[in-house]
């Protein structure tokens, strides 16, 4: 199963489905991969012979007197193939191959960020739904409380400072959802560009009458070994195949240290109109050798060159391989962090809940002022907000855990939701 569908979230699972098919970025991908395909079967041609034709007619009068104008026709078909003695046709073969390899796991690589950061644009989304829910609930309590000290305060059983500190509590709190709507802008837009679409309308009505909630991640996240997490990020293995295409492309240049051996065959004919017979054709069959050396300096600066980016790429691997179980390790513990939290900012927004009762209850009866009301329902938004952030944060970092570990997605499941269009 995909890991975006264990959230149990339709939109979520068609959102990210529906960008693996339309991303730009897929599609440069895609493309990258058939250049990689293509020079491979380019360098194929170089074990099978090779071909060669030239043809001409010229209609001339040499410049003497008396001279006629001569026509001629020539040509020429040849044909040479290269005995690959040491290795260089197959080593070039051998490179353009892992190139196919590593553009395909780089490809993958897009694929990987792609599904995960639109899940994060559609939780963003939803999170920023559910915050705008809970603020514009607490505001409608805080303008309830208003009206009603106002009734009071005509009434002289208020003080204008009780009205003031809620009104600004009221203000305060309707101030906070333009900037959630923002964030649900921001999201949708986020949205539109992965998904390659001009706009997310269809998203909003087709939430409309949805029940706010955040996509929640199982209880458990599959980790694996190291060893399944090297061989798992598609990052790691595009870095591995590039060192394995280092070597290749050096193995080319070591090969130009010796000469190199090809057979050709060459037919040839001339015509003119004295000389239109069998003796107008002519052949040639027979191996040449071509060799760089002995001076072989530049065929030693380019082993030379094609050494130290092999030595780069190695240490690219290296950083690759220690970047990857960083990334996990600290998705990982930022995810359970924020599952330890969760308990606290639950029983935090009950409390609050309760408190905000309680002053109620208090201030009816004429124990306490409206000021605890206030402090009561300042401290419940507060508290309900920064449980939904919470649940928001842990949904975030379970999609980040995914996007470290590869997408721990099966090998038919990749090559069903990144195989090159057709």
């Amino acid at each position: 199963m995909s890991w975006w569908r264990v959230f149990n979230d339709p939109q979520l699972s068609r959102l990210v489905e529906s960008a693996l098919d339309e991303n730009k970025d897929l599609e440069v991908a895609a493309a990258n991969i058939e250049t990689a395909r293509a020079i491979l079967d380019r360098q194929r041609l170089g074990q099978s012979f090779s071909t060669a034709s030239t043809a001409s007619a010229e209609l001339g009068r040499a410049p003497r007197d008396g001279a006629d104008a001569e026509f001629s026709a020539s040509g020429q078909l040849g044909a040479s193939w290269e005995l690959d003695a040491f290795g260089r046709i197959s080593s070039a073969i051998r490179g353009a191959e892992l190139q196919v390899e590593q553009t395909q796991e780089l490809r993958r690589d897009s694929a990987v960020i792609i599904a995960a950061e639109t899940a994060l644009a559609y939780v963003d989304y939803r999170g920023n739904q559910v915050r705008i829910a809970v603020a514009q609930s607490n505001a409608d309590l805080q303008g309830e409380s208003v009206e009603l000290l106002n009734v009071l305060f005509e009434n002289g059983r208020a003080t204008r400072l009780d009205l003031e500190r809620a009104e600004a509590q009221y203000r305060t709190t309707l101030a906070t959802l333009p900037l959630l709507e923002i964030n649900i802008r921001s999201a949708l837009i986020r949205l539109a560009t992965l998904t390659g679409r001009v706009d997310m309308s269809d998203l909003v009505i087709e939430e409309a009458n949805a029940p706010l909630s955040i996509p929640r991640p199982p209880q458990s996240l599959a980790i694996g070994t190291p060893e399944e997490l090297i061989r798992r990020r598609p990052d790691v293995r595009a870095a591995e195949a590039e060192i394995a295409r280092r070597l290749a492309l050096g193995e080319v240049e070591r090969a130009r240290l010796f000469p190199t051996l090809t057979f050709n065959a060459n037919i040839l004919s001339l015509f003119t109109e004295d000389n239109a017979d069998s003796d107008s054709f002519g052949f040639g069959v027979g191996p040449a050798i071509r060799w760089d050396g002995p001076d072989l300096r530049g065929v030693n600066a380019d082993i030379s060159i094609a050494d130290a980016e092999t030595r780069a790429a190695y240490a690219a691997y290296e950083r690759t391989v220690v970047e990857a179980i960083g990334e996990v390790e600290l998705a990982l513990v930022a995810y359970v962090q924020e599952q330890a939290r969760r308990d606290d900012l639950d029983a935090a927004a009950k409390a609050a809940a309760r408190a905000v009762e309680l002053a109620r209850l208090r201030f009816d009866e004429g124990l306490d002022d409206f000021l605890d009301v206030i402090d009561a329902q300042r401290t419940l938004l507060d508290a309900q907000d920064r449980l939904e952030s919470n649940r928001l944060a842990t949904t975030r970092q379970a999609i980040a855990t995914y996007r470290a570990l590869g997408g721990i997605w099966q090998d038919e499941e990749t090559a069903r939701a990144v195989s090159e269009r057709e």
